[in-house]
């Protein structure tokens, strides 16, 4: 109840109507969208470091974001998981 009238911010005559599968698309989207926020709060600071050591850098050198961290998010996806990952999206939505 706390993460539907709190987190998710329904109503309570909406998080009532709600089945226990609806609440858990919501739940997932929210989860989602907190961690899409999060990794761009992780760019953003990894590109304002990456621009606050330039000048400190060797002549001619570049210092790029990735120099500074490299997270799991900046490895390439293969094509194989994005089609496995569409699949299994095509499946849930004509399951849904």
């Amino acid at each position: 109840m706390q993460i539907g009238l709190g987190q998710l911010r329904l109503s309570p005559s909406a998080f009532y109507d709600m089945t226990f599968e609806d609440f858990c698309y919501a739940a997932q989207g929210m989860a989602l969208q907190v961690h899409e926020q999060e990794k761009q709060e992780w760019e953003r600071v990894r590109w304002l470091a990456a621009v606050l050591l330039q000048p400190h850098a060797k002549k001619g050198t570049r210092i790029k974001p990735t120099d500074i961290a490299k997270f799991p998010w900046d490895k390439k996806r293969k094509n194989k998981e994005d089609n496995a990952m569409l699949a299994n999206v095509l499946k849930q939505w004509a399951n849904g």
